[in-house]
């Protein structure tokens, strides 16, 4: 069993004379540990962005329904203003005649 000088100046070496399970167990768990923090500010930036376009979403959806409604009230109203014109005609053409 080592002394408690021997482990401290293993922990000063960087795990130097350590057995190689507790060198791979310390390196792994740093990597981990990265790996971690890494995945979490990802998701953060993701969730984010998720929330400023959670304004702006639902804004260009109504934005969008609005112009198709207008381009189909538009359409109806021209279709009545042909027919209107296309009857006028008729009428004009049933006078004259």
């Amino acid at each position: 069993m080592k002394k408690r000088t021997e482990i401290q100046q293993d922990l000063k070496r960087g795990f130097g004379s350590a057995p190689t399970g507790i060198k791979i167990l310390a390196k792994w768990s740093l990597v981990g540990f990265v790996v971690y923090v890494t995945v979490r500010f990802v998701c953060a930036f993701v969730c984010g962005v998720a929330v400023g376009l959670g304004g702006v979403l639902p804004m260009l959806a109504v934005l969008a329904v609005v112009v198709f409604l207008i381009r189909a009230v538009w359409r109806i109203l021209s279709a009545f203003l042909s027919l209107f014109v296309l009857a006028l005609f008729i009428i004009l053409l049933c006078v004259i005649l």
